[in-house]
């Protein structure tokens, strides 16, 4: 028998983004970004990952035989 959960995600996310949206209403996406930057500066687990620098996945030519053969 399973047990039953103590947190649930999605539940929590909804919850979250309503209060985002309560929070943000009115505000200009440049006013947000402000926002959340500053709310980002001194978080230790955010500030952790920007010394880390990840390389990108070599790039894929995409598209295929078809558009080869249109140009």
């Amino acid at each position: 028998m399973r047990e039953k959960r103590t947190f649930a995600p999605v539940a929590f996310m909804r919850k979250r983004r309503d209060e985002f949206s309560r929070e943000y209403a009115g505000l200009s996406a440049e006013e947000i970004e402000g926002r959340v930057q500053q709310s980002l500066k001194n978080d230790p687990l955010w500030t952790k990952g920007l010394h880390k620098q990840t390389p990108s996945p070599p790039r894929k030519k995409t598209g295929g035989w078809h558009y080869e053969h249109m140009r």
